[in-house]
């Protein structure tokens, strides 16, 4: 009986711990047939050609806007320490603020944005990089377009 429970208990354990698939998704599309000249024998070749495009997959789509109303409505302290660094992120994926200027703007206790800072960086939602300079996990959340993101990640995952 004793293993069973502990079966039970490491399949919650489990379900309860977000795991981020290993798949992306590709288009590929023929484009048509080339003519090329190999380099050593200069014998002309015939070949296909195709375009592979990597695409973001295995994600939800949000749109933030809504999503943040409802979380304003439903949600407690530190939701909205978390929604108010969201909004303030730079188009770096930035954020520039020290624990004292959240409290200040947000009306929250200190003692609250400094344990909800925590959290988000032990959740790898955001690196500390200084006192009041913060880098948002572009992986979790970032705005704008799919080159400007992958620039940001690059850095981000450099930890520049």
């Amino acid at each position: 009986m004793s293993a069973e429970r502990n079966d039970q208990d490491d399949n919650v354990t489990n379900l309860n711990k977000y795991q981020k698939p290993e798949k992306t998704r590709k288009k590929v599309k023929f484009l048509g047939t080339k003519e090329f000249i190999d380099a050593e024998t200069g014998e002309k070749q015939e070949m296909q050609v195709t375009d592979i495009e990597e695409r973001d997959a295995n994600f939800h789509k949000i749109w933030l806007g809504h999503l943040l109303d409802t979380l304003d409505l439903i949600g407690n302290k530190k939701i909205k320490v978390a929604m108010f660094i969201m909004n303030e992120l730079n188009k770096e994926n930035q954020f520039l603020g020290t624990h004292r200027y959240i409290a200040e703007k947000t009306g929250i206790s200190l003692p609250t944005v400094t344990e909800t800072m925590g959290a988000l960086q032990d959740s790898n939602f955001l690196i500390k990089v200084r006192n009041g300079f913060y880098r948002a996990n572009p992986d979790v959340l970032f705005k704008g377009g799919k080159s400007e993101r992958m620039n940001v990640l690059l850095r981000y995952t450099n930890g520049e």
